[in-house]
């Protein structure tokens, strides 16, 4: 367990969370609409039509690609021919009934009406809102200085400020399960109130009802609780994920049963192989393969190195749940579908982000060669790539001149390795350090805010 954080620094550590909330909104909601494109991903519109039609005549009329359905009708918006379904199965009817509730709260009646500025809003909202909550649970296993920097990677990094626009179940899905794990450490630690107990059975109970992935959360925290000893809490949280499940097999019997097994039928049609962890893992962040994110590759490195800590709840609370979820996707979900669509990766999210706030300080509050070596190749790639090449286009250096950037961070701390007691070397070294980090930081955040621009050449 990380030593607390210094009296002087806890002081100002809340206004510190403050101002990475604070950017994380700015670059959310800065042309939010137009990166990604409203039809590069159809499943924004398809949701809160669901939600509408529910809502209003108790039958999902939504889009699906999926055979089967009775009957299909052509319905044309936002320049797009949608294949239009009745009584729509294709996900548990949670996040449509919040996603259509939330477009007519603000004014929607038809289905032609549904904008990006709208179904955007949501999702933005719960990813800062995961922020908050990835920051309190690294904080009690990394200490306060990783928990921030992971903080603001996932405030400021093209890949999550992209994803998090996105109007996906995922989105609500992350937010469940933090506060889940969040859950988990009080009452594993003795220190629930009255209602914690039924907070963590209501997550558990919610996120397969937002989609089907979702009972992942009662899952990784079951397994969490039998670890920690408490058997029974660890059973009634999996067993209320069974329930989340159950009422959407209900939901579909009521409906239409031959109908529902139809469908369901041809989700699991899907999986091809045994290979989509894999791709889960490695295929590009963004919407249709079109962003790349260095960070999340390096925070995958980072879980590796944090389970050969051989630290118990470091594991179980960081490494663990990012391990399981990479499982389920290997039990649930197809190879075309991973790799196609980046918002599979938006539940785990934050704590492969803070995993790689942790190695970025490990790597230079430790002037570690090798580190800093990885987070330059990785991170730092990807936080120049779209910046240092004028925003128009990415940056192609010469490759003196990138071989002399790199010496710059990396040759001091190779000459600590040799003179560990030069006090100069040492501030040289965590200078040059620090400074990079800093420039990482910087270089997110401006391509972040112009991601619009950068997402249109890509």
């Amino acid at each position: 367990m990380a030593a607390p954080a210094a009296p002087s620094w806890a002081r100002w550590q809340p206004w510190a969370v403050g101002v990475v909330l604070a950017v994380a909104l700015l670059l959310r909601f800065n042309n939010y609409t137009a990166a990604p494109l409203f039809t590069d991903n159809a499943d924004e519109v398809q949701f809160a039509w669901a939600g509408m039609n529910l809502i209003e005549s108790g039958d999902a009329y939504s889009w699906s690609y999926f055979p089967g359905y009775p009957s299909y009708s052509r319905f044309e918006a936002n320049g797009t021919s949608y294949q239009m379904v009745h009584h729509w199965m294709d996900h548990p009817p949670l996040f449509s009934y919040l996603m259509g509730g939330w477009v007519m709260l603000l004014g929607d009646r038809r289905m032609s009406e549904v904008a990006a500025w709208q179904v955007r809003i949501p999702p933005i909202l719960f990813s800062v809102v995961a922020i908050l909550l990835a920051y309190l649970l690294a904080r009690r296993f990394l200490g306060s200085w990783p928990s921030l920097i992971g903080a603001g990677l996932l405030a400021t990094a093209p890949g999550a400020v992209l994803l998090s626009r996105q109007a996906e179940p995922e989105a609500i899905q992350a937010v469940l399960l933090l506060a889940a794990l969040l859950l988990t450490v009080r009452i594993s630690e003795g220190r629930a109130g009255p209602w914690m107990v039924p907070a963590l059975l209501l997550c558990a109970l919610l996120a397969p009802l937002a989609k089907v992935s979702g009972f992942a959360v009662a899952g990784i925290c079951a397994v969490i609780l039998v670890a920690e000893g408490r058997w029974r809490l660890a059973a009634a949280t999996l067993g209320t994920g069974a329930v989340g499940l159950g009422l959407f097999v209900v939901y579909g019997a009521v409906v239409d049963w031959r109908l529902f097994l139809h469908i369901w039928t041809a989700q699991v049609g899907n999986r091809l192989g045994v290979m989509s962890a894999f791709d889960f893992i490695t295929a590009p962040t963004g919407v249709n393969r079109r962003l790349r994110d260095g960070w999340w590759m390096l925070g995958w490195i980072a879980i590796g190195l944090l389970a050969l800590g051989r630290i118990k709840r470091r594991e179980l609370y960081l490494v663990w749940p990012a391990a399981a979820y990479a499982a389920a996707m290997l039990v649930m979900a197809g190879e075309r579908q991973i790799e196609q669509y980046g918002w599979y990766k938006l539940m785990v999210y934050p704590e492969i982000y803070v995993a790689a706030g942790w190695l970025a300080w490990e790597a230079v509050s430790r002037r570690s060669l090798g580190l800093l070596t990885l987070l330059l190749a990785v991170g730092g790639a990807t936080a120049s790539n779209w910046w240092l090449g004028g925003i128009g286009g990415t940056w192609v250096p010469n490759p003196l001149l990138l071989a002399a950037l790199l010496l710059v961070v990396l040759l001091p701390a190779a000459i600590l390795l040799w003179r560990r007691s030069d006090v100069r070397i040492r501030v040289w070294a965590r200078a040059a350090a620090f400074a990079a980090l800093a420039v990482m930081l910087l270089g997110n955040a401006v391509e972040s805010f112009f991601l619009d621009h950068i997402f249109s050449i890509l």
